[in-house]
């Protein structure tokens, strides 16, 4: 069945090698993006030279919080951990939506449907994965302590776009880098609007100086994204997901 490609998948991934230690509560930020029906999830990069026993907590609550999932890598592997991560939270998003109907609908959710019913249902999960659009703010820590590691971030955001390439649903991609020109502000790399082609260049704007307000970059991701699909829809006839996976 043809799908109505006004419902789409909002989501924040945050990348970071660090706790916030300017502005406010990303948690709380977080927590305000996914009342405002927009997923966050993080990705803590570890440093190798460093052993910690409870790495980057602030990452997992922040994950919670916005309803995401999160992950720790190396930066070498940065590049595979954000497109499963994106990947993650849409089929996720998803599944959600489908168990919300089903309940409605049935009674009960996927977990307690028979396997072959179940089965259907996750292979529709798989085919709408690819297929419904999505609206992606990548945040980007750019502190001081992320400057020799810049290289590779960028590298792995550039990757991020090739592997979106191949998906059947549209993506708009925005990408801010934290904190911007100022201590508790953000730089916006690349814009939803901007050309494809113009993302390698507007990522050598990268430049790693300065603490890491994480909360100011979640909230300005989360107005980037309404902005966005403000000017896209004029908020009218915005199918929910949960219409558009039973429609």
């Amino acid at each position: 069945m043809e799908k109505n490609n006004k419902a789409v998948i909002r989501e924040i991934i945050l990348v970071t090698d660090g706790q916030s230690n300017i502005g406010g509560d990303p948690v709380e930020a977080a927590r305000q993006a996914l009342r405002k029906n927009i997923t966050v999830s993080t990705i803590g990069i570890i440093d190798q030279k460093e052993q910690q026993e409870k790495p980057f907590e602030e990452v997992i609550n922040i994950a919670d919080a916005g309803g995401g999932h999160y992950e720790y890598t190396y930066i070498d592997n940065l590049s595979q951990t954000i497109h499963t991560l994106s990947h993650k939270t849409v089929t996720s998003t998803i599944q959600d939506a489908v168990n919300k109907q089903l309940k409605e609908l049935i009674g009960n959710d996927l977990n307690h449907m028979p396997p072959e019913s179940r089965s259907k249902v996750l292979n529709y999960i798989d085919k709408y994965s690819d297929e419904i659009p999505i609206c992606c703010c990548v945040l980007m820590d750019c502190s001081g302590s992320m400057a020799s590691k810049i290289h590779s971030a960028r590298n792995s955001i550039l990757d991020l776009l090739d592997s979106f390439q191949n998906r059947k649903g549209k993506i708009d991609l925005a990408v801010v880098g934290f904190p911007g020109d100022q201590v508790d502000t953000c730089k916006v790399l690349h814009h939803f609007n901007d050309h494809f082609s113009e993302m390698e260049r507007n990522l050598y704007q990268m430049k790693p100086k300065g603490g890491t307000p994480t909360a100011t970059a979640i909230n300005y991701a989360v107005k980037l994204i309404e902005e966005h699909m403000h000017r896209g829809n004029n908020n009218n006839g915005i199918m929910t997901l949960e219409e558009y996976v039973v429609g």
